[in-house]
C-alpha cells in the first residue's frame, strides 16, 4: 500500500513539473502554422554544358514554402537538344547522339521576399542520366547515372503577388556514379544559368491580408 502511494505521489509530481515547463527550444523559433505555409510551381529553362557540349534543359520545380523564406521540393529537367560529344567521332555512327534528364530534390532560402527585387539561394541534390541514342536503329544503349549537387544564387522580381520572375547562376558538381555505361562520357562539372517563373500561393497569410 505504501509503495502504491509513493509511486502515485512521484507520478503526480512528475506530471506537475512537466506541465509547468516552457516549450522546448526548437530549430525554428516560431511554430509553423498553416497560414504561414505556401506552395509554388516553377517552369523554366537551364543552360549549361554536358560532356563539353552546350545544351538546354526544360526544368520544372515544385515545392512547399514555409514563412515565405524556406522552400523544400523536387525538380525534373529534360534535355531539349540532342548533343554529339567529340568522343563519338571515332567510335559511333554519325547518327548517334546523346540525350539526358535530371531529377531530384532541392531546398531554397529566400531573403526579403516582400521586396520588389530580392535574392534566393537554391541548393539542388539529384541524379543525372546520360544515354546514347542512334536514329533509325532499334538498339538500346545502356544509361549512365551520376549523382550531383548544385548550389546557386537567383535574383527575383515580384511581378504579382502570385508570380515571381527569377534568373541566376549555379554550379553543377558531379559526384559518385550510380550506374556506368561503356562509351558514355562524363557530364563534367559546369556553370549553369537558369531563368524561370515561380507561380503559386507563397503564403496563405499574405493571401488573406489582401
Amino acid at each position: 500500500m505504501k509503495k502504491s502511494l509513493l509511486l502515485l505521489g512521484l507520478f503526480t509530481i512528475t506530471v506537475g513539473l512537466a506541465s509547468a515547463q516552457d516549450s522546448p527550444e526548437t530549430l525554428f523559433a516560431k511554430k509553423v502554422s498553416l497560414e504561414k505555409i505556401g506552395f509554388m510551381v516553377d517552369p523554366g529553362v537551364q543552360l549549361s554544358q554536358v560532356a563539353g557540349e552546350g545544351t538546354a534543359f526544360a526544368l520544372f520545380r515544385a515545392g512547399v514554402i514555409f514563412h515565405d523564406k524556406l522552400t523544400v521540393g523536387g525538380f525534373y529537367g529534360q534535355m531539349l537538344n540532342d548533343i554529339r560529344p567529340a568522343s563519338f567521332e571515332n567510335m559511333l555512327p554519325s547518327n548517334a547522339h546523346m540525350d539526358s534528364f535530371q531529377a531530384g530534390g532541392f531546398i531554397e532560402y529566400t531573403l526579403f521576399a516582400s521586396r520588389l527585387v530580392h535574392f534566393s539561394f537554391p541548393f539542388a541534390l539529384g541524379i543525372m542520366e546520360l544515354e546514347i541514342d542512334e536514329e533509325g536503329r532499334y538498339y538500346d544503349y545502356e544509361e549512365a547515372k551520376t549523382l550531383f549537387f548544385e548550389p546557386g544564387a537567383q535574383l527575383e522580381v515580384n511581378l504579382h503577388r502570385f508570380a515571381r520572375l527569377h534568373a541566376g547562376l549555379g554550379y553543377r558538381i558531379m559526384g559518385a556514379h550510380v550506374q556506368e555505361a561503356a562509351g558514355v562520357p562524363a557530364a563534367g562539372n559546369n556553370l549553369t544559368f537558369q531563368v524561370g517563373l515561380k507561380m503559386g500561393l507563397f503564403s496563405i497569410q499574405n493571401f488573406k491580408q489582401n
